[in-house]
């Protein structure tokens, strides 16, 4: 009986090759699965912006576009009357002479609106021509 047992666990747990000599139908177990079938549709092409076409273009609609985050901050302030935020936010560029005149006339604008006469005459001292227009 021992034997029987023996030969049992040993057709039981024999290797693969020795399956196949013997006639047992041994399906080898595949750890990688198939790949995915390739995808219908193609990836998207990267194409340029075409530019306007139409020939009237303003000045105001494209300088917001290129306008530094500072000066859209400052308009905001401006907006909601918050002269000091202003004048935080641009007068250190606007008195080194790299402020926009856009900048210039908002830097103003707060000085004039603080009552700081030294610095609304610096800004016009330095900018003339876009604080002359206010």
């Amino acid at each position: 009986m021992s034997r029987a047992v023996i030969v049992a666990l040993a057709l039981a747990l024999m290797p693969d090759a020795c399956a196949k000599m013997t006639g047992k139908n041994v399906t080898p177990v595949d750890d990688n699965p198939p790949p995915p079938p390739p995808s219908a549709t193609t990836p998207p092409i990267w194409h340029p912006p075409e530019p306007p076409t139409t020939g009237a273009t303003s000045s105001a609609s494209t300088a917001p576009a290129a306008a530094s985050p500072d000066l859209s901050k400052a308009r905001a302030a401006v907006e909601a009357k918050d002269f000091k935020k202003v004048r935080t936010l641009l007068e250190k560029r606007v008195r080194a002479g790299k402020g926009a005149g856009e900048e210039a006339q908002l830097v103003h604008r707060a000085c004039v609106a603080l009552k700081d006469k030294a610095c609304a005459d610096a800004v016009k001292a330095k900018y003339p021509e876009d604080v002359a227009a206010e």
